[in-house]
């Protein structure tokens, strides 16, 4: 396992030795500011949310990870910082979604904790020395796709940077998507040159992605 604090809880609460198993796996190639939502970490991985909340607790308790609090946009589930809805409201007494642009209020917004990297994590305390270990940098430079907002909007580009899949190969499946769905998906409206025409919801073609990552593993005949 790519934690040592995996194996130990594994073997102190059995009955989470799966969600473990799991929960590592995805957790190292968690980058530096990236965050874990555990709603979209369960969904994602298929286990039940409160085994992700327990598991994700008692990786915190041994500082591998770090509570965040968070606010989410009750509309389209978009997360940000809690420290950066307060300043908001002490510079400008609004605070809007930037996912949806909606007004953020205690009626259209809730409080959630996430987590992020901790004291603990490996290769944390030689960064702080100005050098980081070997561990760090792979972390840093693998894509995470535990961290996306299924809710959010993403280019093809990005999804497939996070899935280790083929950009062509994806974009071919998002048109066909796009053919047959009307939801799910959007033009770039602030599209620079070279970049993605469209923009996808995850939750919509979390399918279309499972579907070409089975197909791409299947043996050839």
């Amino acid at each position: 396992m790519f934690f040592t604090e995996s194996a130990h809880i594994a073997e102190q609460h059995p009955g989470l030795a799966r969600a473990f198993e799991l929960l590592d796996s995805q957790l190292s190639k968690l980058g530096p500011g990236d965050i874990v939502r555990p709603v979209d970490l369960a969904s994602f991985l298929r286990i039940d949310l409160n085994q992700i909340r327990s598991a994700l607790e008692m990786f915190a308790e041994k500082g591998v990870l770090s509570q965040a609090e968070m606010i989410e946009c009750s509309y389209c589930q978009m997360a940000a910082p809690r420290s950066d809805y307060q300043e908001a409201l002490n510079d400008e007494d609004e605070y809007r979604c930037t996912s949806c642009d909606r007004p953020l209020t205690d009626r259209t917004m809730r409080f959630i904790t996430a987590y992020q990297r901790g004291e603990k994590w490996p290769g944390v305390s030689n960064q702080r020395d100005g050098s980081a270990g070997p561990k760090e940098a792979s972390a840093s430079n693998t894509p995470s796709n535990v961290t996306l907002d299924e809710h959010a909007w993403y280019t093809h580009d990005r999804l497939a940077a996070t899935f280790n899949m083929g950009k062509d190969a994806l974009r071919k499946r998002l048109d066909r998507f796009r053919e047959r769905n009307m939801d799910g998906w959007k033009e770039n409206p602030d599209r620079r040159p070279r970049e993605a025409k469209y923009l996808y919801r995850l939750k919509d073609v979390k399918g279309v992605i499972q579907e070409l990552r089975a197909s791409s593993q299947r043996p050839a005949k």
